[in-house]
């Protein structure tokens, strides 16, 4: 498989919005991390991000996500010098970089994968999107032209070695413009927002199920409801096993270990291997697995869930010399131990959370969630958290691992739209929204959060699913 690498290009100066754009809101996430997101999720390694102007809030919007950021302190230079450190980052055994521009709000991962596999298709020392035979961005250019490429100067970027190279381009037409559309004024970011909220569904049932071979099932709402199952438990497992399709139980629930999850499941009839269930505890242990080594003092809020995963991966659990607080719902928290968490983050400690969640469903009514800790603890340090799960895609692309899966086979069932039908979104998913939870018909009408698919319940889901087998 050849390696793909994204450069986002985001060290410009403009500020006509009242804020860079890079820091622009896109439903609730900045403009440049949206751009990232998209990259990422289409599997596009590694993600470089030029920063300049602006570089420390820039920075921060990007909340730690798992990027290659390089300073441009030439950036009002031009465009060219933000190009000439994008491909100095790159890794030697790199095949071809796309420049993206960190201004197209409705960039979606699957036209990366479209020119990627374009490329991949024809050899093409170029490949570009078009519609109606006008040349968009973003543009990949195969290694052969680095050093072309680095040799341009000025706010040129790769426009020249299209024109010089025209015989070896290939292109993937793109049918709706907007996808293609940067923020120039403050009348196109307004125009794309309002376009962002009309847009209908484009993923039909008929298609998009048949070519599902992956899912990541979120657990209450979808299999079952407080202590019942819902209709159809079964017969839904039995129609993914018949059918081999691939699945990660996933659930942002940080209190339990897997183990209960498995044993509430075979009390419904149910039998589930440990390993596809991930918590979002089991997510955040495998983040911080990632950046710290074994033995590490971590200071944990929560319960047995996030206790057990963060030893499972060799943390060592402490409440003094600290280097990290990990923090997950906690239905026995202190405000002493509460305090603590506050006084280490202050003191220098990372602060990582388990999930966002701010509430969670009892029969009694809502209740607070991990993401009020979060919030507590945000307040008093003044320090953001890095949050794995969802709506993050941190979590999404933990389960694609463990499954071995691609994003553009694989689909995520959710009850919430806020959750598991954003974070699906982000992570470049086929998104799938059950009725059986949270949300209802009026809920899903008043949101900006639009699924691909909407179905009834899981039974609904078999049955549709069934007539395209």
């Amino acid at each position: 498989m050849k390696q793909i690498a994204g450069i986002i290009l985001a060290a410009g100066a403009s500020t006509r919005y009242g804020q860079p754009k890079q820091l622009l809101d896109w439903n609730g996430v900045p403009l440049l991390a949206r751009v990232a997101d998209a990259a990422q999720a289409a599997g596009l390694s590694p993600v470089i991000v030029v920063l300049g102007s602006h570089a420390e809030a820039a920075r921060a919007a990007l909340d730690e996500r798992p990027l290659n950021v390089v300073m441009n302190w030439r950036w009002s230079e031009g465009l060219s010098t933000s190009v000439q450190l994008g491909l100095a980052a790159l890794p030697p055994q790199t095949d071809a970089a796309i420049l993206l521009q960190c201004d197209q709000p409705l960039l979606t991962a699957d036209l990366l994968r479209a020119i990627v596999g374009r490329f991949e298709e024809t050899g093409a020392a170029i490949v570009h999107p078009v519609h109606a035979g006008r040349r968009g961005t973003p543009t990949l250019f195969h290694r052969r032209l680095f050093p072309e490429l680095a040799a341009v100067s000025g706010d040129q970027g790769g426009r020249a070695l299209i024109a010089t190279h025209a015989d070896d381009v290939a292109t993937v037409e793109v049918s709706d413009p907007d996808l293609l559309a940067d923020i120039d004024t403050p009348a196109d970011y307004e125009r794309l927002k309002d376009s962002a909220n009309l847009k209908p569904v484009t993923v039909k049932p008929e298609t998009a199920l048949s070519r599902i071979r992956h899912l990541i099932i979120d657990m209450d709402g979808v299999l079952w409801r407080g202590k019942e199952p819902l209709p159809g438990l079964q017969e839904f497992f039995d129609f993914l096993r018949r059918h081999d399709i691939g699945f990660m139980l996933a659930t942002n629930n940080s209190s339990r270990p897997p183990v209960e999850y498995q044993a509430k499941l075979a009390s419904f009839g149910v039998q589930v291997p440990l390993e596809r269930i991930l918590t979002s505890s089991l997510a955040t242990a495998a983040y911080l697995a990632t950046i710290a080594p074994a033995g590490t003092r971590v200071f944990p809020l929560g319960e047995e869930g996030i206790r057990s995963a963060l030893e499972g991966q060799g943390f060592v659990l402490a409440d003094e010399d600290v280097e990290y607080v990990v923090s997950g719902w906690d239905r026995q928290l202190t405000w002493n131990r509460l305090a603590e968490a506050a006084f280490l983050i202050q003191g220098g400690a990372g602060f990582v959370g388990t999930n966002p969640d701010v509430t969670l469903p009892t029969e009694r009514g809502l209740v607070p969630g991990s993401g009020v800790q979060l919030m507590a603890l945000e307040m008093t340090s003044g320090e953001k958290p890095v949050v794995i799960g969802k709506p993050e895609p941190r979590m999404y692309q933990e389960a694609l691992q463990r499954m071995d899966a691609s994003p553009d086979t694989t689909a995520t069932i959710g009850d919430r739209l806020d959750t598991d039908i954003a974070g699906g979104v982000r992570a470049g998913l086929t998104t799938i929204l059950v009725l059986s939870g949270i949300v209802t018909e009026a809920d899903l009408a008043a949101s900006p959060i639009k699924p691909d698919l909407v179905f009834a319940d899981t039974r609904e889901l078999v049955r549709r699913w069934r007539e395209q087998l």
